[in-house]
């Protein structure tokens, strides 16, 4: 039953990146604008971060990152060029929603480190979707360049999840 389960897992996982990788789902990338809308931006100089809180909308063609606070973290090199290639980290905290096509991400907190496209979603009830599938845990880590994924429990609430066969990718 484990070797089943961590099967499905693999398969939940493996749809997410491949669509991920074929351009479906454009996760965060440096060749494309990134646009933040909020009520208010703080930008912090002296640690290369520009942090913008309440109402967060970031979009990327149609990937869409909603957020109670986001943080942008630059590489401090060239500071009179602010250009996407320059994103080293992207925090975001408080009732975190993600969604590209079909793929959704709750967390409380979503971590998103550029050089090794690593995504880390962190909160009590962290979720991933892809359709109908889902997958719950305290702490979801995709690794987008290695095509996997670590989901987590704090010890005290399991990991949990559902797979759909409607989402199966071979059938479509």
């Amino acid at each position: 039953m484990a070797g089943a389960i961590g099967l499905l897992v693999f398969v939940l996982v493996s749809m997410a990146l491949a669509e991920e990788k074929s351009g479906s789902d454009p996760a965060y990338s440096p060749e494309k604008p990134l646009r933040i809308t909020a009520d208010k931006m703080v930008a912090h100089q002296d640690t290369s971060m520009v942090e913008f809180i309440g109402n967060v909308n970031a979009t990327q063609e149609n990937m869409l990152l909603v957020a109670e606070s986001v943080k942008v973290f630059w590489h401090p090199s060239q500071p009179d060029k602010a250009d996407t290639n320059r994103i080293r980290q992207i925090v975001a905290t408080d009732n975190v929603k993600y969604t590209a096509e079909d793929r959704h991400a709750f967390a409380d907190k979503a971590v998103y480190t550029t050089a090794d496209e690593i995504l880390i979603l962190t909160g009590k009830k962290a979720k991933l979707l892809t359709g109908t599938s889902w997958v719950t845990g305290t702490k979801i880590t995709l690794f987008r360049k290695q095509d996997r994924v670590l989901v987590e429990s704090d010890g005290k609430t399991r990991v949990q999840a559902l797979f759909n066969p409607e989402d199966n990718p071979a059938d479509q």
